[in-house]
């Protein structure tokens, strides 16, 4: 199969042993890749009958059919698994070199299933699995095993691996991967650590991937390369990353911070891009094969610390705990990164400590802006530490156990991202009904509404739901072959459409390709609804719908107008209104 490396691997972690199976192609044309293809994968096990930390959790790592190609942005892959943070479907992308280099090494997704009884790696090469004693890296940080890893086994392998939060079993662990990339949302570091994994190496076999018009995906490229780096877009991403929206972010208003009361920060003119360029940039950095180059590499001389910086972290580290010192920032992003945590989720945690601590409701003392004890928090969760034992199980979690449920920010147990929804109010939507909860990045609705697109950022009208559908077919789509998010600017169902159809040599139309997106949409929500979501679990945190105050003037949510949103999604998707996708839409779409 053209685009494909033909071969799905099991590796089974308690026998230590590996099976290779094919790539059918019907399931390919289905769901394509990546999170399509990872949660069919999923589906066909039954993952709903598994404990996200028990051996039978499935943890799933898949590339697509663009990965290796060179096809711009192309650089993206997919994590699946029974998420120990939300009980529900997990899933994450990271960027870096794994999309390509685990395809150069003979795999369109890798299966890890049970459970070692001692630390182990996995050497992946031509569709073959090592298992290899990890004895001598269990403890370490997460980046010094990656640099262990690859002196072994050569600076072009692509190497997965944890940190001590996912050795301890935090439940927001992340897997680290090219330094500075992660699998970090819904808690993949926490399953790989319950497997006694302590890291994944893929070993580059060649550099070849087989298209079935070579040719003619080089004419494709050059004119479409010429449109990307032209768009606005791509040249605002060039120049400034991701760090750039937290200029706009604390401009417009939507900037979450200390603890989601506020939508700025004090202070944040010194962590905004211009400042930070001026006084802590490196260099521009970029994923491999990717022409846009958004990464930001800044260093602190202070701490003698280098960090790729993106606006995430920014917000999580910096907004929600009231922290606008730059050096800081660079600091405990470097730290998180060691000890392996999703930064979003990691910040959320701290800012609800920080919360509890001022009202007096937990016997621990922090406060805003004081990062040397967020510092020391931060190393108590990852090693579950004191109160950090309760921490390192995620807001909702740790608010059921303290007393404080009403005051806990998050949806289906997932912490949200840097967009406050009272001042973007597509992404009031987009947090309630996203496969992962809270999630940013399922719909891209704050993309939306920071362009001021259908009705503008304060509507949730049904112009407004159509959008954001149309945006998250599209992000089905990218999460499946895989593609960069922030090419959402230029790619479309046509041109997906066209590309693939070069690469594989298939006939898709845009018609059949929306189709495949919105198949994924529903197998995603099907999924869930085996793990008891519907439409009681599509709900906002109480805190959302208190008033915020920006400039003088108030900006709050109803729950007539989130109500009427959802209602009219469930609609728009053929779900019926409980939030359960009818025979009918399940049977027309094909899925069995």
């Amino acid at each position: 199969m053209y685009g494909y490396a033909g071969r799905i691997v099991i590796a089974d972690a308690t026998t230590r042993s590996f099976k290779i199976l094919g790539v059918d192609e019907n399931l390919a044309k289905n769901y394509i890749g990546g999170k399509g293809l990872a949660n069919k994968i999923l589906y066909d096990y039954s993952i709903w009958d598994y404990d996200a930390l028990d051996p039978g959790n499935l943890l799933v790592f898949a590339s697509g059919p663009f990965g290796g190609t060179r096809i711009p942005m192309a650089s993206r892959a997919w994590s699946a698994f029974r998420s120990p943070l939300t009980g529900i479907l997990g899933g994450s992308n990271l960027g870096g070199s794994l999309a390509a280099v685990m395809k150069y090494a003979g795999v369109d997704a890798l299966i890890v299933k049970g459970a070692s009884r001692d630390p182990i790696y996995l050497v992946v090469e031509e569709g073959r699995v090592e298992f290899r004693d990890a004895s001598h890296l269990w403890g370490l940080d997460a980046i010094s095993v990656e640099e262990e890893l690859k002196k072994d086994h050569g600076r072009d392998s692509a190497v997965l691996a944890i940190g001590p939060a996912g050795e301890n079993l935090v439940r927001f662990a992340s897997i680290n991967h090219d330094v500075w990339r992660q699998f970090g949302r819904t808690g993949a570091g926490a399953v790989m650590g319950s497997k006694r994994v302590k890291a994944i190496v893929f070993k580059p076999a060649g550099r070849e991937i087989p298209i079935a018009d070579p040719g003619k995906l080089s004419e494709y490229l050059k004119s479409f390369t010429v449109k990307l780096l032209a768009d606005p877009t791509t040249k605002a991403l060039r120049d400034g990353g991701t760090p750039r929206i937290v200029e706009i972010a604390n401009r417009v208003g939507f900037f979450p911070s200390y603890y989601w009361s506020r939508v700025q920060v004090e202070g944040w003119e010194r962590i905004e891009w211009s400042s930070m360029k001026k006084n802590y940039f490196v260099k521009a950095g970029a994923c491999l094969y990717c022409s846009v180059a958004c990464h930001r590499l800044v260093e602190s001389r202070k701490f003698n610390v280098r960090v790729d910086i993106e606006y995430e972290t920014i917000f999580a580290l910096g907004g929600l705990p009231g922290v606008s010192d730059p050096d800081w920032l660079i600091k405990l992003n470097d730290m998180a990164d060691r000890l392996g945590m999703d930064t979003i989720t990691l910040g959320n945690v701290i800012g609800f400590t920080i919360e509890l601590s001022r009202r007096g409701i937990i016997d621990y003392k922090i406060d805003w802006r004081e990062p040397e004890k967020i510092e020391k928090l931060m190393i108590d969760i990852a090693y579950r530490r004191g109160i950090g034992e309760i921490l390192a199980e995620g807001v909702a979690r740790a608010a059921k156990t303290l007393g404080a449920e009403e005051l806990a920010v998050h949806v289906k147990n997932l912490e949200p991202a840097g967009y406050d929804p009272r001042t973007l109010k597509g992404m009031a939507l987009g947090y309630a009904i996203s496969g992962r909860g809270a999630d940013h990045l399922g719909t891209m609705a704050y993309a939306i509404d920071i362009a001021g697109r259908a009705g503008g950022r304060l509507s949730l009208a049904e112009e407004k739901v159509k959008a954001i559908i149309e945006y998250e077919n599209l992000g089905a789509l990218m999460d499946s072959l895989l593609l960069c998010k922030f090419g959402r600017y230029i790619y479309n169902f046509q041109n997906i459409s066209e590309l693939l159809n070069i690469v594989t040599g298939w006939n898709y139309t845009p018609e059949q390709i929306v189709e495949t997106a919105e198949r994924i949409v529903t197998l995603t929500r099907i999924i869930n609804n085996k793990m008891g979501v519907d439409k009681s679990k599509d709900q906002l945190p109480k805190k959302l719908y208190e008033p915020v105050e920006f400039e003088g003037k108030e900006y709050k949510l109803t729950r007539e107008e989130v109500e009427e949103a959802i209602n009219t999604y469930y609609r728009m998707r053929g779900w019926n209104e409980n939030g359960i996708p009818t025979k009918e839409r399940i049977e027309k779409l094909g899925i069995t």
